[in-house]
């Protein structure tokens, strides 16, 4: 196991240790597992990977941003057939576990909303671009990155905050691989189902239907990858008619289900 320790330890103004681009990374590379003591945030601009945190494996595909934590153990891998690129960024400060706790985001919940991805990607990527200025007020613009970076988040993070679609959120990692349907999402919420889908759409930037559909196949890729489970197999375990997981699949990830498991 690699550990990596930056001597951060408690920084009040937040300060960047680290950053770069993922891009030309080696066909099916896996980095880790590693540990770090300070935070991580990355986002995957292209093509396909995955990061396994603490044990838990979470497909990456183009328009994902998440953020690792101190004590995380981490790795990182990158598809055989189309290698993921993105920027990432190593940090720390006194404000970001309580913004991070205030939005929801968590080892078990690493992904911000959708709707975020491409404000703070272009945080990340201002970032990676001042890199290498060392003049007296590059801290500090690196500190405003980072501010503006948590900022963005608590902007958007709306759903984190109502109980009603976090009841929702919940509710669907819980029981994706059983029939649901918007109804019964909206029964678990304890909302009507015409105001919940407005609302969940104004939360999340996605309809119910499309995020439980990127729920299942996120579950059948990390499936997908494990020995012993067919297209059919994986289709049925998180609850899709073998009918339509190709098609959804292949919406949500760029590929066939078939392609993928050949190339993971």
């Amino acid at each position: 196991m690699l550990y990596e320790n930056f001597g951060g330890g408690e920084q009040r103004e937040p300060i960047v240790y680290c950053c770069g681009r993922d891009e030309n990374l080696t066909p099916g590379i896996c980095y880790g597992p590693v540990v770090r003591d300070i935070f991580v945030a990355e986002c995957c601009t292209g093509g396909y990977g995955s990061v396994i945190i603490n044990g838990t494996e979470f497909a990456l595909q183009a328009g994902d941003f998440f953020f690792l934590f101190p004590g995380d153990t981490v790795i990182h891998t990158a598809s055989e057939r189309e290698p993921r690129e993105g920027f990432w960024c190593s940090f720390d400060g006194e404000a970001v576990a309580p913004a991070l706790a205030r939005a929801g985001i968590t080892s078990k919940k690493p992904f911000a909303p959708p709707k975020t991805f491409r404000g703070m990607t272009a945080v990340l990527a201002r970032i990676v671009g001042m890199q290498n200025e060392s003049d007296p007020g590059a801290e500090l613009r690196r500190a405003a990155c980072i501010y503006e970076l948590l900022g963005l988040l608590l902007e958007h993070q709306g759903g984190a905050h109502n109980p009603w679609i976090q009841r929702a959120l919940g509710y669907m990692e819980m029981h994706y691989e059983e029939p649901l349907d918007v109804a019964a999402i909206a029964r678990a919420a304890g909302l009507e189902r015409s105001y919940f889908s407005t609302l969940f759409r104004t939360e999340t930037g996605k309809s119910p239907h499309a995020y439980l559909s990127r729920i299942r196949i996120r579950k059948a890729c990390v499936l997908l990858r494990s020995e012993g489970y067919t297209v059919a197999d994986a289709a049925e375990a998180v609850g899709l008619d073998a009918r339509n997981f190709a098609r959804l699949f292949r919406r949500e990830m760029g590929m066939t289900p078939h392609q993928f498991a050949k190339n993971s």
